[in-house]
């Protein structure tokens, strides 16, 4: 009688194991790419609403309301690391999961951010500085995936994890708010 032995089995259930997480890895890196893509999306419409903001009024807008833009879900009014005040909206819908922020920090370094406040990349998302009057940190109008370091959405995992293995974003730099990465989307 020919049969398998414990070994052959035991061997063919591991690389069955292997390839399965393999696959599983995969298929969440591409399920939070297409979240990703729906949040530069949405950043990339921030973006276009606060340049035609700016060129009727000559400045960017002091609120999420003030553009020409809409969002529905819970609008919070926060402070920043900087002390610097925010607009934003919380569980944003429109975006996968509803588990999505939308801020405006206003002041004399106006930027934009879409990030991450449930799952398993809370506190990791994108951002755009739109001017920055003491100084560059990140090239102005450019997107880059961000890592928060503090706050109460700071990043738990492991540095990179987002934005190196899901976004396949290249570290650019830190604040003392967040890591930021260089990203092509």
């Amino acid at each position: 009688m020919k049969g398998f032995t414990l070994i052959e089995l035991l061997v063919v259930v591991l690389i069955v194991a292997i390839l399965a997480s393999v696959g599983l890895m995969e298929y969440q890196k591409a399920v939070e790419k297409t979240r990703a893509a729906e949040a530069i999306t949405l950043l990339r419409s921030l973006y276009q609403a606060e340049q035609h903001f700016l060129a009727a009024h000559g400045r960017y807008a002091g609120s999420l309301e003030s553009l020409s833009i809409s969002f529905k879900g819970k609008k919070v009014v926060c402070t920043q690391n900087n002390k610097s005040s925010c607009w934003g909206y919380y569980n944003t819908e429109g975006i996968q999961n509803k588990d999505w922020s939308v801020e405006l920090e206003k002041g004399k370094n106006p930027s934009i951010s879409v990030g991450r406040i449930s799952g398993p990349y809370a506190g990791a998302g994108f951002f755009m500085q739109l001017e920055r009057k003491d100084g560059i940190q990140y090239p102005l109008e450019q997107m880059a995936c961000i890592e928060n370091r503090n706050g109460r959405f700071k990043y738990k995992k492991k540095e990179g994890s987002y934005c190196v293995d899901m976004m396949d974003g290249v570290y650019h730099g830190q604040s003392s708010a967040s890591r930021k990465y260089d990203i092509a989307f």
